[in-house]
């Protein structure tokens, strides 16, 4: 895994961090592998800068298996090669043993927000994304592997993956649905979730299926911006710049808020279920550190705040945060008429926010299959395991 990550250290002024956790607000750390586990540092982020979940990712773990000598994986690896374990057994059995790990250091965090917080999430193969039976069988692999109450299984945004996230939900399987890019995903999503914990409840199962969704609006506000034109643009195209993510989560939280404010969720409430929170990607590749942009983060978690909501951020994109931030309270509650009218301006500018995010879920998801596919390869490659192939 690269060094720089690595580099990275634990802010030592959590005052930001900690006001933001006054108003609800989680920050979660993306792109954690073995190495942060190994040597300590994720430990030490949870008990010193108020990081209350992770986010697993096929791209760390690639990286760390490309590194020369020893790493992280090693000793594991070899003994899966003896055991003449396939690339694919291989990788199962890596991610089940990280997530593991994650799941037990972030156990007191769980146990602490009582179900709400302390989530690790973990991803799947992407290339099973829109077979749902498939996806399906290795989610319940997976947790059965892990066996942790606060397993977080990652379920593309698929039509597929939404009847993964009913049959989830409605066995007691926690799901993270990422990547999202529109609001109109989001509310299916949600729905989808529902619905589960609905079959659970006419079934007298425990309703404790969890459904936590990320919504990566930096990536559709870049997106945007590219459309409106640079900084010469007309004035009314620049001050539409750097908007579209604050008005995205606006309208998204509006929805989550309005859904918990229905005899629906009340009925499911009173069954058991425990309301979710909305993940807010803090730049344009959340789960990869040489992409993140530290200021689109700290700009993120400034302008984004609300209660029962999540920064999704690299370690650089936390520090960087923790040093400059300067939250401004709750952003988002009762803010969605003005969030429409963004949304308007930008129709009117021939933008439209729901076909842009369908193009950036499926944009976002190739990429997650090439991550796969690389892993793989990372692995083929690994000496120990070209000996036995």
């Amino acid at each position: 895994m690269g060094d720089e990550r690595r580099g990275t250290d634990v802010p030592g002024d959590g005052s930001v961090l900690r006001s933001l956790a006054a108003e609800g607000v989680s920050v979660w750390l993306a792109g954690v592998g073995r190495p942060e586990l190994v040597d300590g540092s994720l430990r030490t982020w949870v008990a010193d800068a108020y990081i209350t979940g992770v986010v697993l990712s096929a791209s760390a773990m690639t990286r760390e298996l490309r590194r020369h000598g020893d790493h992280a994986y090693l000793e594991q690896l070899g003994l899966l090669a003896r055991r003449r374990a396939s690339p694919e057994e291989i990788v199962r059995a890596l991610s089940a043993y990280d997530a593991r790990w994650a799941c037990d250091l972030l156990a007191p965090v769980h146990e602490a927000a009582e179900g709400l917080d302390g989530w690790v999430c973990a991803e799947l193969d992407a290339r099973l994304a829109d077979d749902g039976p498939s996806t399906l069988e290795e989610v319940r692999a997976l947790a059965l592997a892990v066996n942790r109450p606060n397993l977080l299984v990652t379920v593309a945004a698929t039509d597929a993956g939404l009847d993964v996230v009913r049959a989830c939900a409605a066995e007691g399987i926690g799901v993270y649905v990422a990547p999202l890019h529109s609001v109109e995903r989001y509310g299916e999503v949600l729905d989808a979730g529902w619905e589960g914990l609905e079959r659970a409840h006419r079934a007298g199962r425990t309703v404790r299926g969890a459904c936590v969704a990320a919504l990566d609006v930096a990536a559709v506000e870049a997106a945007v911006d590219r459309r409106l034109g640079g900084p010469d643009d007309s004035p009314d195209a620049a001050g539409l710049r750097g908007r579209t993510a604050l008005a995205l989560a606006r309208v998204a939280y509006d929805l989550h808020e309005r859904g918990l404010d229905s005899c629906r969720w009340r009925t499911l409430r009173h069954a058991g279920a425990r309301p979710q929170r909305l993940v807010w990607s803090g730049a344009s590749r959340g789960d990869d550190v040489d992409s993140d942009e530290p200021d689109t983060g700290v700009r993120h978690v400034e302008e984004i705040v609300a209660w029962r909501t999540t920064h999704l951020l690299s370690p650089r994109a936390v520090a960087e945060a923790a040093r400059r931030a300067r939250p401004r309270g709750d952003s988002l509650s009762g803010e969605a008429p003005a969030a429409h009218d963004t949304v308007a301006a930008l129709r009117r500018r021939g933008i439209d926010l729901g076909r842009l995010g369908a193009d950036l879920d499926r944009l976002r998801l190739r990429q997650r299959v090439r991550d796969r596919a690389e892993l793989l390869d990372a692995v083929r490659d690994t000496p120990c395991v070209r000996e036995y192939l």
